[in-house]
């Protein structure tokens, strides 16, 4: 029912990862019979010094896996500066999956009209594939206006970006995934491992589907088809 596919997994490439990597990732992800992942670490920066090693060592896992399996070019971007992309545009096209993300908003902002302007900019950007954990902001508990709410995922479904529904952050907050479910946004299960057991528990997807009132075979999941 849920799409075997992960578009938001770290690696070594990541400060934050702890025992991932390229590699593993795709034993893991092929273990757990996924047909997709992207490997998308952390740009914080216009260019991110790690690149040249990251698609020397995604080309490796290829080489290695894929026969089995598809294994894309990815990057979770920062979203700063009340909505612009932190890595460059020339970057953002070479890449087969963007995953945008809001991790700190400034503490003299007026924080719910912030995170509402960042997402409805970013979301129209053309560069997005999926808006990543867009409940959590830093670990902290955002009072998000369901208008507002509305209006961002408005603009998600209107660009053809997914709502991922996320493992490691346990995010969105239910009532937003539910919204997003009866707005028909495209939502994608993502694990945003940052080590190997978080890789391949859909069983969990499914299952905060099913709490917010919605079979899983209802739900406008991102087709295989894109990435194919």
């Amino acid at each position: 029912m849920i799409p075997k596919l992960d578009l938001h997994l770290h690696s070594q490439f990541s400060p934050c990862a702890e025992d991932v990597n390229i590699i593993d990732d795709a034993r893991v992800a092929l273990e757990h019979g996924l047909r997709i992942i992207a490997i998308t670490d952390h740009g914080k920066v216009s260019r991110p010094s790690w690149l040249d090693s990251y698609f020397s060592e995604l080309n490796r896992a290829k080489s290695i896996f894929g026969d089995r399996m598809i294994i894309l070019s990815g990057m979770e971007v920062d979203i700063v500066d009340r909505g612009s992309l932190a890595v460059s545009s020339e970057i953002l096209k070479s890449l087969d999956v963007v995953v945008a993300s809001l991790h700190e908003i400034p503490s003299n902002a007026d924080a719910v009209g912030y995170w509402r302007r960042s997402l409805l900019k970013v979301l129209s950007s053309g560069y997005v594939t999926l808006l990543g954990h867009p409940t959590d902001i830093g670990w902290k508990d955002l009072k998000i206006p369901k208008e507002y709410a509305l209006e961002v995922l408005d603009e998600a479904r209107s660009n053809n970006v997914a709502l991922e529904l996320n493992f490691h952050h346990r995010d969105p907050k239910q009532w937003f995934l539910r919204l997003g479910i009866e707005m028909g946004v495209t939502i994608v299960a993502t694990s945003d491992a940052h080590n190997l057991r978080e890789i391949g528990n859909l069983d969990w997807h499914e299952k905060q589907v099913r709490m917010v009132g919605f079979d899983p075979r209802d739900v406008n999941w991102i087709p295989y088809e894109r990435f194919i």
